[in-house]
């Protein structure tokens, strides 16, 4: 069947099934419609119908470097007028976010309207021509996306990632069914060839039936395949704009899509009193894993299923979970399963204090035992004591007994609390809680940030206050901020941070294809102009002094859209250009070949230093801070005067353990040739310490040390002769075997000369 033919199918399917009415496609030029879009341009391309705003790149920017030609804004309409834009970017990828050199960018609005609307993208990647057809029918709650990957270099690929992703403007992640919750992998155990983004008043389904690989949380819907010279690969996707949460949307259009037998369950939700339940949501089961879920109005709910066996539960916001039921769905069947014994929410409070001084502690609060809700908008698993409120939280939560980890800064001042908590419906439960801090850095002048942080603007989930609560309980004494290519949320996250009167790091990270760097601290309001999908490393660089910086960073080097695998690659633009002053440590099992990058710089006499950020996007999901710089601050603890240490290298960063040494990171050292000294560290671990290496020339492990019954304190000297010009660094490990990394302290070696009477 024709796509066209198959697309118009499937769209009057879906108006039978959710009962909208078709209306008119117009295909416009100029700026979106949604308020807080990115398309802003004169050419930029509008498809719009009376359940979706889609605005395809023209001449605005996409995020990440990406060449023009995808969706980077997106909204289901209600009640006649557009939403706020939900979606960063909506494209076809031809390499899995590797660097995408682009000659040439054409748009050609084939229909416009009133009964089809129909854009084609024309681009290339390397020797690959990548043409994309936009489709949206009349009434049709999604558009119909198919791309030709055509090759026509004479290069082979191999074992490539290509197809769509769709990464939301907040919300939540679900997806594929059978998979949910896997970052990356092959598809094998999935039974949807879709993924989910959605809040409670918005979703986004990407159907993807060719994809046999996940990345991302499922953002990412690849095919792994080859691509030979001469060869074409076809890609068909549709993406489903829905005006809620009910995910369920995305099963019907499935069924629809694919002609595959169904039935209908409906029912009504109560609680055991008999209490309707005004919004409740039904999920859905298969094979044990949770499939789909069906938002309800008034008490009652209706699910269209493909045939076979499910296990279904009702539940709502800060509600408990009913009894699961188990259904057979036929060919055609009508059943009605009620539930009545969904539990209305009950309250815990909790008090965080100090154990040695009673001082109240910031601190996060995780559901360790208990109810944790699938839908994101029901409820969280993960959450943080006030802003003004100090250790303060009071949590509406689901009835029934818990274990909550109670953490202020985890693995590196304190380890964490766990305490049971049994709540009641409609009662509040009190709960005090204290943590006790084993490590002080401050006491030693030494100070930490996270230098890499978002917030909710486009691939982050977290709002600036979020932020900030977040980055307290971690145990961190600068508040940091950045977002891709903007700095919208900064001044609301420095008045956050003043209101608790912690120093502030402003920052932006320009993130083009090849690399992302992060200049700080930055002028909030300085002008920032650049395109990062076409700026070289010389352009970026030269941010720093445009944007008042201090220094800059260079983020996740060895990632596939890091600086340094480009440069390796010859994919970065303007070459290699080493003006930047910092390295990050990124996240755990990703750093490896960036420390030894740095102990090659050092090695060579080049002062690039180590930083460190853990690239959180959603603080509900990992923790701020699981890797973060600690720099010694001597004098005003200020976003300058951090940066300042850490730009010069008196800086060490870490998972965990602590370092103080008695000769500074940074700085230099001179001894006469053949003189020895002792290089000496004091420790700390709030884990207990393992061992230190001392790192010198080439990265080599010079000499270690390690200590028994894991200590919270402890100290490690190093005899060294000073032979030549050299560093000396060191690898300290806990005995959670988290690490920390330092800096060099530089070793000059002055040549003895023979005095005149010598001679």
């Amino acid at each position: 069947m024709p796509n066209a033919i198959k697309t118009t199918a499937l769209s009057l399917g879906l108006a039978l099934v959710t009962g909208y009415a078709t209306a008119d496609v117009s295909v416009t030029r100029g700026p979106t419609p949604l308020r807080n879009g990115d398309a802003t341009a004169q050419q930029d391309i509008q498809l719009q119908n009376d359940h979706l705003v889609a605005s395809i790149a023209v001449d605005s920017a996409p995020p990440w470097g990406v060449a023009p030609g995808g969706i980077i804004d997106a909204a289901p309409v209600h009640d006649g007028k557009p939403a706020r834009d939900k979606v960063s970017l909506i494209d076809f990828i031809p390499n899995n976010w590797s660097s995408w050199p682009t000659t040439h960018q054409d748009f050609t609005i084939v229909e416009s309207g009133p009964e089809r609307g129909v854009v084609k993208v024309q681009r290339d990647w390397e020797g690959v021509e990548l043409t994309t057809t936009y489709t949206l029918e009349a009434g049709a709650d999604q558009i119909h996306v198919v791309t030709e990957m055509a090759n026509d270099s004479d290069k082979a690929y191999k074992d490539i990632l290509s197809g769509y992703v769709m990464w939301p403007d907040g919300g939540h992640l679900f997806g594929p069914a059978g998979m949910h919750g896997t970052e990356e992998g092959p598809t094998d155990a999935a039974f949807a060839d879709w993924s989910a983004a959605y809040d409670e008043d918005w979703g986004f389904i990407l159907h993807a039936p060719y994809m046999n690989y996940i990345d991302y949380d499922a953002r990412d819907l690849y095919q792994k395949h080859d691509l030979a010279p001469g060869e074409s690969r076809t890609f068909e996707g549709w993406v489903q704009v829905l005006p809620d949460g009910s995910i369920a949307r995305a099963v019907e259009s499935a069924i629809q899509r694919k002609g595959v037998a169904a039935g209908e369950v409906s029912g009504e939700v109560e609680t055991a009193d008999g209490d309707t339940v005004a919004d409740p949501v039904v999920v859905v089961e298969k094979n044990g894993k949770p499939y789909t879920w069906a938002m309800g109005h008034e008490g009652h709910y209706n699910l269209q299923l493909p045939t076979g066996e499910y296990r279904l539960y009702a539940t709502a916001r800060s509600y408990a979970d009913s009894a699961p039921v188990d259904v057979m769905v036929t060919a055609d069947g009508q059943q009605t399963v009620d539930f009545d014994g969904v539990k209305a929410p009950g309250t815990v409070h909790f008090n965080v204090t100090d154990a040695q001084t009673g001082e109240p502690r910031d601190a996060l609060l995780k559901i360790k035992e208990g109810q944790k809700p699938l839908v994101g908008f029901l409820g969280k698993e993960t959450y943080f004591t006030d802003l003004k409120r100090v250790g303060q939280r009071e949590i509406p939560i689901a009835p029934g007994d818990y274990v909550f980890e109670v953490a202020y800064g985890e693995n590196f001042l304190s380890q964490p609390t766990n305490v049971k908590v049994h709540v009641d419906s409609g009662e509040t439960t009190d709960q005090a809680v204290t943590v006790t801090q084993t490590t002080a850095p401050n006491d030693r002048h030494w100070y930490s940030a996270d230098m890499h942080h978002h917030s909710d603007v486009l691939d982050g989930f977290t709002p600036p206050e979020y932020v900030i609560r977040s980055e307290l309980s971690a145990g961190l004494d600068l508040m940091l901020l950045l977002d891709h290519d903007t700095t919208r949320n900064l001044h609301e996250a420095a008045k956050l941070a003043a209101s608790r009167d912690v120093p502030f790091i402003p920052s932006i990270e320009i993130s083009a294809s090849w690399g992302h760097f992060n200049p700080y601290p930055i002028d909030p309001d300085a002008d920032y102009r650049i395109n990062s999908g076409t700026a070289s490393i010389q352009d970026i660089v030269g941010q720093r002094e445009a944007l008042g910086a201090e220094a800059i960073q260079m983020n996740h080097p060895y990632i596939k859209y890091g600086y340094y695998t480009n440069v390796e690659n010859g994919t970065a633009t303007g070459g290699y250009f080493p003006r930047f002053d910092l390295m990050e440590i990124n996240i755990e099992g990703e750093y490896e070949k960036t420390l030894h990058k740095a102990w090659d710089h050092w090695s060579h006499g080049e002062r690039i230093y180590l930083s460190a950020g853990s690239d959180v996007h959603d603080v509900w999901q990992h923790r701020s801070g699981a890797v973060r710089a600690y720099a010694r601050v001597p004098g005003a603890v200020d976003a300058q005067n951090f940066v300042a240490a850490l730009r010069d290298g008196h800086a060490f960063v870490s998972f965990g353990p602590l370092i103080y040494p008695d000769h500074a990171f940074g700085d230099d050292f001179t001894f006469k040739q053949g003189e020895s000294t002792t290089l000496g560290f004091d420790l700390e671990a709030a884990n207990g310490l393992k061992s230190i290496q001392l790192i010198g020339q080439g990265g080599q492990v010079v000499d270690e040390r390690t200590f028994e019954n894991k200590p919270n304190q402890g100290r490690a000297e190093f005899d060294i002769t000073v032979d030549l010009d050299t560093f000396y660094a060191v690898v300290v490990e806990d005995a959670d075997g988290k690490k920390a990394f330092s800096n060099p302290i530089w070793i000059n070696a002055m040549q003895h000369r023979p005095a005149p009477e010598e001679s």
